[in-house]
């Protein structure tokens, strides 16, 4: 029971600090993560259809959490598979 008096106030004082760190620092945006998701693939250049593979893994997940606008999705997917009958 000696330490019930301890615990109280360092649990409050943890809580503080948490949402304090939490809360200062910002978000820097989504268009740093636009630009690392939608054209820094290492390696994919298009050339053959792993690489088309790769690239489309990279945009899925931007179109699914709403990263990329529908517009720039829609043309995304019509540029693939474009460039996957070029590649056949």
């Amino acid at each position: 029971m000696r330490y019930a008096k301890v615990l109280k106030p360092a649990a409050l004082l943890t809580t503080a600090l948490l949402l304090a760190g939490c809360g200062t620092s910002g978000v820097s945006g989504a268009q740093p993560l636009r630009l690392a998701l939608g054209s820094s693939l290492a390696g994919a250049k298009g050339k053959s259809i792993e690489d088309q593979n790769k690239i489309d893994r990279t945009m899925a997940p931007g179109c699914a959490i709403k990263l990329y606008t529908t517009a720039e999705c829609d043309r995304h997917t019509k540029a693939s598979a474009a460039r996957r009958a070029e590649l056949q």
